[in-house]
């Protein structure tokens, strides 16, 4: 097996922020695992929001689009442990996986937004997440390789014993579960981000989505600025930008089609805005996203 890369995957231990933590809203072709040891706030992703507290497991598919909030004070600084990993990696061993397989495409498939689940610090995946990270940078580069995949297998086995285990089924944890209405989140700017989730295809102006919520446009810009610390406008890009990269990855449609069906019909706008997001050019990230399909 060659050497793993640190976009292929990528462990990082109880990384503290002390001061305000807003990320932007981005998205990325990794899964991601980020259990939180103490912090609290909000997750907002695919135009639905989450509370976040010490304990909890946010799972983020790839090119999933979220942005996470956090609080920081002085007594709760935001710790967290992060695994980041392209499921490409694993594709020798799934043969030999076929349930943890399965159970992965199944999560990967979900339509809607994982809620994040509440783990215990001393159950068995927060130490092993834990542990190995103690361990992988003393492992040699062949070592390296070989261990993080079973590393990650060992993972995604233990989250669908969780599932298995767990009183309700997986479709229980998305976010179409019946909840009641979010008390963190205006709800004119959630319902201002699902408007974007289902149009952001299409050419459309600020006046669409205020008319749509009966609000003008400086009280819905507010709003939405307010909660999310973004514009309308700059999410509708990462949407756009998101759902690129997913076209870019898996198809073989020219690059001025993909900025087009989603909604940005100028190729060089579109190669700008890409640039600017992603830090490299639709090309650029075609190329390397096959090259990894070939390791």
């Amino acid at each position: 097996m060659s050497h793993i890369h640190a976009e292929q995957f990528r462990l990082m231990c109880r990384r503290t922020t002390y001061t305000a933590f807003r990320e932007v809203f981005h998205a990325h072709s990794q899964l991601e695992l980020t259990y939180i040891h103490d912090g609290y706030g909000q997750l907002i992703t695919e135009g639905h929001v989450f509370p976040l507290e010490p304990g909890m497991l946010m799972i983020f598919r790839p090119f999933q689009l979220h942005h996470v909030q956090i609080q920081v004070s002085k007594d709760h600084p935001f710790v967290r442990t992060v695994l980041m990993v392209e499921l490409d990696l694993l594709h020798e061993y799934w043969p030999h996986f076929t349930a943890t397989h399965h159970f992965t495409q199944h999560l990967l498939s979900e339509q809607h937004s994982i809620q994040p689940l509440s783990l215990l610090p001393d159950s068995q995946l927060v130490q092993h997440l834990e542990h190995f990270g103690v361990q992988y940078p003393d492992l040699l580069p062949y070592e390296a390789s070989e261990d993080a995949c079973l590393f990650v297998l060992d993972v995604l086995t233990q989250l669908r014993w969780l599932w298995r285990t767990a009183a309700h089924p997986l479709d229980q944890y998305s976010s179409n579960a019946a909840a009641g209405p979010s008390e963190i989140i205006d709800p004119h700017a959630e319902a201002a981000m699902q408007w974007v989730e289902q149009h952001y295809a299409e050419a459309f102006r600020l006046e669409h989505v205020a008319d749509e919520l009966h609000l003008s446009v400086y009280h819905l810009s507010h709003l939405f600025k307010k909660a999310t610390g973004t514009s309308i406008i700059a999410y509708a890009q990462a949407a756009r930008i998101r759902q690129a990269c997913v076209l870019l990855g898996r198809t073989s449609l020219s690059i001025p089609e993909i900025g087009h069906r989603v909604g940005i019909s100028s190729p060089s706008y579109f190669c700008k805005v890409f640039r600017n997001v992603v830090g490299t050019t639709p090309h650029q990230y075609r190329l390397r996203m096959r090259g990894r399909d070939q390791v």
